[in-house]
């Protein structure tokens, strides 16, 4: 969805006005938006005293300052949807093509390395729009080699962008998986407190007066034990790739919210039979709880390969 590199370009000696309605950001993903605003703003401001048609700088700083009103909003609908963070990326990603038709041949020979390399994260090694470059033959055709870079960035911001949004919606799954299995295990406990004639869990010999829905709580709550234990390494491990969706976070938030469930499940097929293992007191059902909850790594792990796929750089070659 949403690139956050910051391309090189040409810095003025003199620093620029400030853009009109400057909003202070509220966010890390707007903090990066600002800087790449700002240094946008400067780059114009170096073609605009290069010699660039100051109506062509015009615009496009009246299309980047309409970034500015999606600058210091938040909320939890806007958090899910990503709609203010599409418009403000896919705005400077318009804007950052439409310069290189105010750059020289020889200052867009000086950037395209820098665009490749940036290009190079998302795009195959031997992609044509990546490698298809000759200094000397694009030097002798000025308005074929701007075409080319052009056509570069726009195949590298698309394939940032479907990335970015890739992340996004895995992230809003996970949360509504969570969602989903945290609601079910309240009313589980809610159910079991209000029902005395079905219960899901048989109190153990040691504790025959333990309300069930008390024993249900403490399941569930040794489930999440088990389930933060045996995600601690990979949660401390975990990188975000630099991205505004906290993916770890997500990933440890499904095992801490799945864990319980499989508890639960666990003990049922315990005391079901199905399994040849019997827990006769609470140290032992809640350790069993435990093992079950640890378990949950087994049900979420189609989370954490997804997120692993999508942090890896693309594939050379």
């Amino acid at each position: 969805m949403i690139d956050q590199e910051t391309q090189p370009g040409t810095t003025p000696e003199t620093p620029p006005p400030a853009p009109p309605g400057s909003t202070v950001p509220t966010a890390v993903w707007q903090v990066r938006v600002r800087t790449k605003l700002d240094d946008l703003y400067q780059q114009l401001s170096g073609l605009e005293a290069g010699g660039a048609s100051p109506e062509r700088v015009a615009t496009l700083r009246v299309q980047l300052s309409g970034v500015e009103s999606v600058l210091g909003r938040s909320g939890v609908v806007e958090w899910l949807r990503g709609g203010n963070l599409e418009y403000a990326w896919q705005t400077i990603h318009s804007v950052e093509r439409a310069m290189v038709g105010l750059r020289t041949p020889e200052e867009l020979l000086g950037l395209l390395p820098a665009y490749q390399g940036a290009a190079a994260q998302f795009l195959k090694a031997d992609d044509k729009v990546l490698t298809d470059f000759d200094a000397s033959a694009d030097a002798a055709a000025p308005a074929r080699f701007q075409a080319k870079v052009q056509a570069l960035l726009l195949r590298y911001h698309a394939a940032s962008d479907e990335f970015h949004e890739s992340v996004r919606r895995l992230r809003n799954r996970m949360l509504g998986l969570s969602v989903f299995a945290l609601v079910a295990e309240v009313l589980m406990v809610l159910v079991q407190w209000r029902s005395r004639d079905v219960q899901l869990l048989k109190p153990p010999t040691d504790a025959p007066g333990v309300p069930a829905w008390r024993l249900l709580f403490f399941v569930l709550i040794a489930g999440a034990l088990g389930a933060f234990i045996s995600a601690l390494p990979s949660m401390i491990t975990s990188r975000s790739g630099g991205l505004p969706y906290k993916l770890p976070f997500q990933q440890g938030l499904l095992k801490l919210a799945i864990g319980p469930l499989v508890a639960v499940v666990g003990i049922m097929l315990v005391i079901g039979g199905l399994v040849e293992t019997t827990v006769n007191s609470t140290a032992a059902l809640l350790g069993v709880a435990i093992v079950f909850g640890a378990g949950q790594q087994a049900v979420t792990a189609f989370a954490d390969r997804r997120a692993s796929e999508l942090l890896t750089p693309v594939t050379k070659g």
